[in-house]
């Protein structure tokens, strides 16, 4: 896939942040201030074809963005199709075990539509700008929260 290839270490075990990754609709709005509600269907444990329904704040307004997930292999990768204004990303997250936790590897493409596809390279900067602040804010909370057991 081209486009984005980000790479964060997380010292928490492969099993809690799969999880978090998965569990969109209690995971995004503490990893990002300007999400307002993240709402799941069907109810049940995500799968592929899970939708995600976002509200977030957006140049000023409040836009409804859609994330489906396409497939999951459990503890290994999660891959979403997403529309997000002018774009329609392709991401995958694949989850490997290290010695002190977890490799995330995160690759996207954000597949622009409209005038906007004519400068892709734009539309990934902007996708690699949210997606590095993302990975980080999951890193610190995942992170924080092993600290807070081990109190």
């Amino acid at each position: 896939m081209s486009g984005i290839n980000l790479t964060v270490e997380i010292k928490r075990r492969v099993e809690d942040v799969y999880a978090f990754f998965l569990d969109l609709d209690r995971s995004m709005t503490p990893t990002d201030h300007l999400v307002e509600s993240v709402v799941k269907t069907p109810e049940g444990p995500v799968g592929a074809g899970t939708t995600f329904r976002i509200r977030q704040r957006s140049m000023g307004r409040v836009r409804d963005q859609i994330v489906r997930v396409l497939a999951v292999d459990p503890n290994r990768r999660i891959d979403f199709e997403a529309q997000f204004g002018p774009v329609r990303p392709l991401i995958s997250l694949a989850f490997e075990p290290t010695a002190t936790g977890t490799r995330v590897v995160f690759r996207g493409d954000s597949r622009p539509i409209g005038p906007l596809k004519l400068i892709p390279f734009l539309a990934n900067r902007i996708g690699e700008r949210n997606w590095r602040r993302r990975l980080r804010l999951t890193r610190i909370r995942l992170e924080g929260q092993a600290d807070q057991r081990r109190q």
